[in-house]
């Protein structure tokens, strides 16, 4: 994978949904609720820090690669 696909291609004002893979699901799920963030849950992109992704709400903190367009 070249560096240019590893990139964020969300930028702020991005809809997103919050779709975790597995093993980002079992390294994370308990932080979901102190997120307020759950499977399924769609926001918009308010912030983006060191590759996490903060949707409205102040909700997130997670890398986009859990996220996919909504």
């Amino acid at each position: 994978m070249t560096e240019a696909q590893k990139a964020n291609p969300f930028r702020i004002g991005d809809r997103v949904r919050f779709a975790p893979n597995a093993h980002a699901y079992g390294w994370t799920w308990s932080s979901f609720d102190r997120m307020r963030l759950q499977p399924g849950d769609i926001g918009v992109v308010t912030r983006i820090e060191n590759g996490c992704m903060i949707l409205d709400n102040e909700r997130g903190g997670i890398h986009w690669e859990c996220f996919e367009r909504a």
